[in-house]
């Protein structure tokens, strides 16, 4: 089920239709509340740790998580921002715009940032 869970995560980045079995309903529901409420430190989206997911059970008033549930929500975390950092990779891979090998002269430069003023 578990891994059934995390390949749903990889499908939905891949904008590919989803079919969330009807076992992982309710682990699925609750790590997408979670994700969207997920930190970021400007590098990437923090993980979800055992203090954010408690915090979230208490704040949910929901019972204590059993420990596949537990452990299915850490697994999705880790391939969520697996994927994530694909995206990121292949942004970073592509080619980069050419730069002109033209020198900039005193008459290109005010060419390009002409004055107001005369």
């Amino acid at each position: 089920m578990i891994a059934r869970l995390c390949d749903l995560i990889a499908d939905q980045a891949a904008g590919k239709p989803i079919k969330i079995p009807p076992a992982g309903e309710q682990v699925w529901f609750w790590f997408r509340e979670l994700d969207t409420q997920r930190q970021g430190n400007g590098y990437g989206m923090n993980s979800l740790g055992f203090r954010e997911i408690r915090a979230w059970r208490k704040e949910r008033d929901l019972p204590k998580l059993l420990p596949w549930q537990m452990d299915a929500i850490l697994a999705m975390d880790m391939k969520r921002r697996s994927v994530e950092a694909e995206k990121v990779n292949v942004a970073v891979d592509e080619p980069k715009a050419e730069v002109s090998k033209r020198p900039l002269t005193s008459r290109l430069f005010d060419a390009l940032f002409a004055s107001k003023v005369k």
